[in-house]
């Protein structure tokens, strides 16, 4: 199973298809990066829900950083066998990253 391509459940069910996972470096917790559409998407919310700027610099950075440990997502990598074979059981996240994110 490559890290790109799924990521399965226990019972066999395919939970993402066609995505980078990234692993955080410092504590292991598996991540899935969004894609620029999804992103697009949640950079609605802020304005429709009236955030103030407090507000909406914490809804943006939660995106750019390890949902366990608060690790930038910057340093993140592509998750291997091993990481995936540690998700199982977690909520695999989404991430923000740049294009080139995780080739670290």
């Amino acid at each position: 199973m490559a890290a790109e391509s799924q990521f399965r459940t226990k019972s066999g069910g395919t939970v993402l298809f066609g995505r980078r996972l990234l692993t955080c470096p410092v504590c292991g917790w598996v991540h899935y990066a969004m894609t620029p559409e999804e992103k697009e998407a949640g950079d609605r919310l802020p304005e429709r829900y009236q955030f103030t700027a407090a507000e909406r610099l914490m809804y943006e950075s939660s995106f750019r950083q390890c949902l366990r440990c608060e690790s930038p997502a910057a340093d993140f990598r592509i998750a291997g066998e091993r990481d995936l074979a540690r998700a199982h059981g977690h909520l695999v996240t989404p991430v923000y990253v740049e294009p080139e994110a995780g080739m670290n």
